[in-house]
């Protein structure tokens, strides 16, 4: 069925009328290589000692992968260095603190609300010994995707989702090997999944997602006084499955999917933004290079936002990696 040009007309002026107030900018953005085995989707990534790692996810057939990966920035090579103990997953944790990654939970069926799919194993892995070694279960079973955030000896965990939506967030401690439940403030009954976020000097920008609608909130967390502030909304449409990393002044969001239902699928985003906590403001960045994405994967490296990999609306793999400059 073709699209009378009125429709048309009026969604691009729907469009540009919902960005229109927003500063718009055009950023650099460099190429760099592709995973050897041809990319994924669903995976999680962090960095210490000056490279990034990428874990776990799905390849292009499907399966689901439970390797540890190393990205050398200043070789562009990837190697892969290590295969975790546990199952393969998807939409797992993965984030460094004092020479070690931290990493685990996620998900790991084909099929949706398979209760022992929900995976509560968290594990320590130090790059310079090659060893893994098993830490305290998770206690919840919230454990797709929630978004991670280190502060001095501790690891947060906002929200992730489970056979429902969550608000939950957990607090590891790293010295004891505890996890410790964080109260949500008392007048947040937001439930959710797919948000995202970045924290910068103990404060995570977090937000987005999906509940029973597709959500443009966005807030400041100060993770040691478990304080939220409300900040200036997404512009446009909000989106789930986002990926975003902090560089010392900016929060990157990149790509997503604005779900509309089964049926009628809804939008994968080409668009990635900036926000600037010292302004509180939005900036669009224009179209990513590889177009639409989601389930990417972003981290910052010698200052500077990467992103990259993730599965295009057709949910063909996008194997590259980018750099902006």
């Amino acid at each position: 069925m073709k699209i009378k040009p009125f429709i048309v007309f009026v969604l691009i002026c729907t469009a540009f009328s919902a960005c229109s107030h927003t500063p718009e900018t055009r950023l650099s953005v460099r190429e760099h290589s592709g995973m050897p085995d041809g990319g994924r989707a669903a995976a999680r990534a962090c960095v210490l000692d000056g490279k990034a790692y990428v874990f776990a996810g799905r390849d292009s057939a499907g399966n689901y992968l439970n390797d540890l990966w190393a990205y050398e920035p200043a070789s562009d090579t990837w190697t892969m260095v290590s295969r975790c103990p546990g199952r393969k997953r998807v939409n797992a944790v993965i984030t460094a603190h004092n020479g070690a990654l931290y990493m685990g939970l996620g998900y790991a069926a084909k099929r949706a609300y398979n209760d022992s799919a929900y995976l509560r194993d968290w594990w320590q892995y130090t790059p310079a010994t090659n060893q893994w070694t098993p830490l305290a279960q998770f206690p919840s079973k919230f454990t797709i995707a929630p978004t991670p955030a280190v502060d001095g000896d501790d690891i947060y965990l906002f929200y992730g989702c489970g056979h429902m939506m969550s608000k939950e967030v957990w607090r590891y401690d790293t010295q004891r090997d505890e996890w410790i439940s964080v109260p949500a403030p008392q007048d947040r009954h937001r439930q959710a999944f797919g948000c995202t976020g970045a924290a910068i000097s103990g404060t995570l920008y977090f937000g987005t997602g999906f509940n029973s609608n597709n959500l443009t909130d966005w807030y400041s967390v100060d993770l040691a006084g478990n304080t939220w502030t409300q900040r200036a909304t997404l512009p446009g449409k909000g989106r789930e499955f986002a990926a975003s990393t902090a560089t010392d002044e900016y929060v990157y969001l990149f790509g997503g999917q604005f779900f509309a239902g089964d049926l009628t699928g809804g939008e994968i985003f080409e668009t990635y933004l900036r926000y600037t906590p010292a302004t509180d403001q939005w900036t669009w960045c224009g179209t990513m290079p590889c177009g639409r994405a989601e389930n990417q994967i972003a981290f910052t490296l010698n200052g500077k936002a990467w992103f990259g990999l993730g599965e295009d609306e057709h949910e063909k793999m996008i194997n590259k990696l980018y750099c902006i400059e």
